[in-house]
């Protein structure tokens, strides 16, 4: 039979001065902590970025290797500090523009064992990686003190992406490559273009990737989970537990998702890329950073994200959104109609003018709004009487949740689709609003689409709303095609 030998890598002992050296290598740039303790040895965190940049406007990038024993992810993390301590030119970019918080090795008792009979296992006989349940923990401190000190660095830090490094342990094995499979389909990430990205970095490095795609499968869920909140992200296993990506994601709406890796340069190669991400303008987004901003679910064309034009500011209106999601109402005018779009919201279900699945005309329900909050009617009504022949709202939210006071503002985005959408009028319950990052609205294009976000601060939230944007396009003809 054949035999492997345990893959290059450190002592246990050996893992503060190897981070110090970061620390000496590039000053001030990273800290090295302890967040906890295994089998006696410091479980420890280092954080890498820019002291000359304000935190403000920096995205938070969360990178572990919680199966201890899989040496080949916890190689890649460290070969990723190492980056970005050195002089590539595109480092000293990433720590500008982000907080990269890495744990290289969270269960050192099972890395000191460099024995496959540890695999997934603590000094408890658990596996750490799997100790989380969707409202926290499945287990004390003293049992999961590796889960205990991710789970503090994820609520501290609300990661926008958390990436998980996995792998294998003798030097000559491999693992087939991947990202957001983790030998099941439970962990894909949310967004499938961010994916093609990262993955391609390593195709173009010349390795092979097993892409999520290839699965042809959908994702079900646990039949025997009863929390429709748990039963419907369809990402919870048999025993009710889940990893620690999964609970930043279900938290805080975190990109998360894991690699496994047999070669440390695929690894690397799609980390960096992940990290560039986040230093650019992803496609249709006003800002830089990364594809995280819906926050409650799509309806159609329009959508309610993240407000604010710093990175922080969007962290926490994307977190309190996200966790309010179930209460917030967003509706459409209908049928769609071109030259016109309006979205519909309401932080306050209960109380929202009579608001149904269903219903039609708006006229008596604007003439309500009126006498409650600051609406111009007249502007509204003429708009949908012009350009509907129904003044159809479709609302997705709990009827009977409680009101929302959101405290961090909101984004409504409207989406225009005719490339050459043009001559804006914005409107706000009647209103009429100008461009502005934080009172008003923005304009991003992309691939045939025109975006308007309309970004209303927290103490203009009406809790029942219309939003409009009436415009100028190119409408194409109509009717059978003759070739």
């Amino acid at each position: 039979m054949k035999q492997l030998s345990i893959r290059d890598c450190l002592h246990v002992e050996e893992f503060p001065a190897y981070m110090d050296g970061w620390c000496r290598k590039k000053p001030g740039y990273v800290t090295v902590s302890t967040i906890g303790k295994s089998g006696g040895y410091d479980i420890l965190k280092a954080v890498f970025t820019d002291p000359n940049v304000s935190d403000e406007d920096k995205q938070v990038v969360l990178l572990t290797a919680q199966h201890a024993l899989e040496l080949s992810g916890i190689n890649s993390l460290l070969s990723v500090g190492n980056y970005l301590v050195s002089d590539a030119p595109d480092a000293g970019e990433m720590l500008q523009k982000l907080i990269i918080v890495m744990i290289p090795c969270s269960n050192p008792y099972t890395y000191a064992k460099q024995d496959d009979a540890y695999a997934g296992k603590n000094e408890a006989g658990i596996d750490e990686y799997t100790a989380f349940g969707y409202n926290g923990l499945l287990f004390d401190a003293e049992t999961a003190p590796a889960a205990h000190a991710i789970k503090q660095v994820i609520d501290e830090y609300k990661p926008d992406v958390m990436l998980d490094t996995h792998g294998v342990i003798y030097q000559d094995q491999m693992v087939i490559e991947s990202l957001g499979l983790s030998g099941s389909p439970t962990q894909r990430l949310y967004n499938n273009e961010f994916v093609r990205r990262v993955q391609q970095a390593g195709t173009d490095a010349g390795y092979s990737i097993k892409k999520q795609d290839s699965l042809e499968v959908l994702l079900s869920a646990n039949q025997a989970i009863k929390d429709k909140e748990t039963n419907s992200h369809f990402l919870v296993n048999s025993d009710n537990s889940i990893a620690a990506s999964v609970y930043s994601y279900i938290h805080y709406h975190t990109l998360g998702g894991t690699f496994e890796t047999g070669w440390e340069g695929n690894c690397v190669a799609q980390i960096l890329e992940a990290l560039r991400i986040g230093c650019r303008v992803w496609d249709g987004e006003y800002y830089a950073g990364y594809p995280t901003r819906t926050v409650v679910a799509p309806l159609i064309n329009h959508s309610i994200r993240a407000y604010g034009n710093t990175a922080s500011m969007r962290r926490k209106s994307r977190v309190e959104l996200w966790k309010n999601r179930g209460r917030i109402g967003l509706g459409l005018g209908h049928p769609e109609m071109p030259g016109l779009e309006a979205a519909i919201i309401c932080t306050d279900l209960r109380n929202a003018e009579n608001i149904a699945t269903y219903y039609e005309p708006m006229k008596d329900s604007i003439a309500k709004m009126a006498q409650r909050y600051d609406v111009d009617a007249e502007p509204m009504l003429k708009l949908l009487d012009a350009h509907y022949p129904k003044h159809m709202i479709i609302c997705n939210a709990d009827a009977d949740a409680d009101a929302v006071q959101i405290e961090h503002g909101m984004t409504v985005r409207m989406g225009l689709p005719f490339a050459d959408a043009r001559n804006f009028t914005v409107l706000y319950n009647g209103h009429e609003k100008q461009e502005d990052e934080l009172d008003g609205y923005t304009v991003t294009k992309d691939a045939n689409w025109v975006y308007i976000d309309l970004h209303i601060p927290a103490d203009k939230i009406c809790p029942f709303a219309i939003a409009m944007v009436k415009y100028d396009c190119t409408i194409p003809e109509v009717g059978i095609m003759e070739f």
